[in-house]
This record gives C-alpha cells, structure tokens and sequence, in this order.
C-alpha cells in the first residue's frame, strides 16, 4: 500500500515536471506553443525525477525571473521589486512587465486550483517566469486548473487573440460593464488587459495532470 501511494506520488511529480520543462522549453525557443485542447502527459515509466534537471533550466542566463510556491502580498511586492531592479535601465519593458505580472498573478489566484493552507490562510499556487531571448521578453504564469474549466479559459485567450487593438478596447468595455460569470472575478479584463499592454497574442498551453486536474500556462511576449 506504501509503494502503491509512493509510486502515485512520484507520477505527480513526473507529471508536474515535465510540464514545467515543456513550458520552458518553448519560452526558450526550443520548441513551438499554441493554444491546445487538455492533452494526456505521458511520462516514460523509467524516467525518474530530476530536481537538478529542472535547476539547471531555470539558473540559464535567458532565464531572468522564475519562482514557483504561494502567491501571496509578501511574493508579489518581493517580484515587483525584483522586476524593477532587473530592468531599471529600461523603464518601458519594466512598465510593461510590471502591469502584465500584477494581471497574470491575479489569474492565478483566482484560477489555481493547488492551494497551501496553514491557520486561516488559504493562499493558491502557481509558477511565474520571465525569459529574455533577442530583442523580446517572454512573460509567463501556469497553475493547476480543474479540468472543467480549461475549455471556457481556451476560449476566452482565442476570443481575445481574435481582435484588433480598438476591438480590444471596445471588448474590454463590454466586459467591465456585463455580468460577471462565475469563476472570472474579473479575470478576464485581466487577460484582455495583458493582450493591450504587450501587443502580442496570449500563447495558451493545457497539459492533463489527471482526471481532475490540468497544469495551464499562458505567456505573452513583451518587446
């Protein structure tokens, strides 16, 4: 029965990993991204877990900003810190990246289905990294979802990479004004917010972590 529980937990880990690495490895150019319906992870039975696999991706040098854990006031005023300082010569990429990190860190604490509950305190769960390959940066967020939701969150990025900058604008009034629908808490100005700010389209990646749950990433490129 331990081994059995063991074995379970050494699949999530497995599972987790390489969706992270896949997540990297298309920032990093290594690799393409597109908006993808929930797809079953396999993961070879004989790979075992590599922590040092994963350090040595996130200490590369186009790797500037990475951090998974709690997302909490202390984490983000310590990220927004960290964006100012690393791109203090450079005031527009740092406004950008800095307006874009407040949005993307509110999707996952609305969306993360993973959550760290110590006392009264139930705060949720994500993965943030910032790239820099040529003359661009690449902002990303991913989180545990309920798989429930993948498709109604696929297909607001579509709708959102769907319009133009004024048609954005105009979707963006719309949505403030309408009825919220569940879940969103305003989530979606967010994404439709982060679309403006960057100029680019939102890349959506959905990988099935098990019955129940997806890891979800989106990034955007930031010139």
């Amino acid at each position: 029965m331990l081994r059995k529980l063991l074995l379970a937990q050494r699949q999530l880990l497995d599972n987790w990993y390489y969706a992270q690495r896949r997540v990297l490895d298309a920032l990093l150019g290594e690799s393409d991204t597109a908006v993808e319906a929930p797809v079953v992870n396999s993961v070879p039975e004989d790979r075992e877990f590599s922590l040092y696999d994963y350090y040595s991706l996130i200490r590369r040098d186009d790797v500037l900003i990475s951090y998974k854990g709690p997302v909490t006031e202390i984490i983000l005023s310590e990220i927004s810190r960290d964006i100012r300082n690393k791109f203090a010569d450079n005031p527009k990429t740092s406004k950008k990246l800095f307006s874009i990190f407040i949005e993307l860190a509110q999707n996952i604490l609305y969306y993360s289905s993973e959550k760290i509950n110590y006392g009264d305190h139930h705060d949720s769960v994500g993965t943030i990294l910032i790239t820099r390959k040529g003359d661009h940066h690449t902002f990303a967020c991913g989180n545990l979802v309920e798989n429930k939701y993948i498709d109604q969150l696929v297909e607001s990025c579509e709708t959102i990479n769907n319009l133009d900058r004024e048609e954005l604008r105009e979707y963006k009034r719309q949505t403030r004004s309408g009825p919220q629908k569940d879940r969103s808490k305003g989530a979606g100005i967010g994404l439709i917010q982060v679309a403006l700010t960057s100029g680019n389209p939102l890349e959506v990646e959905s990988r099935a972590v098990d019955d129940k749950y997806s890891f979800f990433s989106i990034s955007v490129k930031v010139s």
